[in-house]
């Protein structure tokens, strides 16, 4: 990555993190063995949130899935340096973390590793508004 900007290492890492986090909870939901760690402290309920209804697609895919491929699918833009898609999807991205809190918000339960991932949604829109130009 050494001819890459300090933008595209950063994007490229919160990503990975992403990615992680995406892929600890899609195996945790198919896995029961491996169980989502999480405290359990007032509106805090990991367990809660990922066993509701909103924790699936159609019942059947996990949403944390999406983000295994929302983050796969920007890594790769970002190290192709197709800026501008990588913007556009992120900003899918974006407009997916509404529904999201949506659900948290009608559960009244707040999941700290979904929250950590919203959060990396928006540092990397965010990146990707305020740095337009390589740095």
């Amino acid at each position: 990555m050494a001819n890459y900007t300090s933008r595209e290492k950063l994007q490229v890492a919160l990503a990975i993190l992403g990615l992680l986090i995406s892929i600890y909870l899609t195996i945790s939901h198919y896995f029961s063995a491996l169980p989502v760690y999480c405290p359990t402290v007032g509106v805090v309920d990991c367990g809660a949130v990922l066993s509701s209804s909103f924790a699936t697609i159609l019942g059947i895919i996990p949403s944390s899935a999406l983000g295994i491929v929302f983050f796969l699918i920007f890594i790769y833009l970002v190290l192709k340096r197709k800026s501008e898609d990588a913007l556009y999807w992120n900003v899918i991205g974006f407009i997916f973390l509404f529904y999201f809190w949506y659900a948290e918000y009608t559960l009244g339960k707040i999941c700290l590793y979904c929250t950590a991932i919203h959060l990396i949604v928006i540092v990397l829109l965010a990146s990707m508004l305020l740095w337009r130009k390589d740095n």
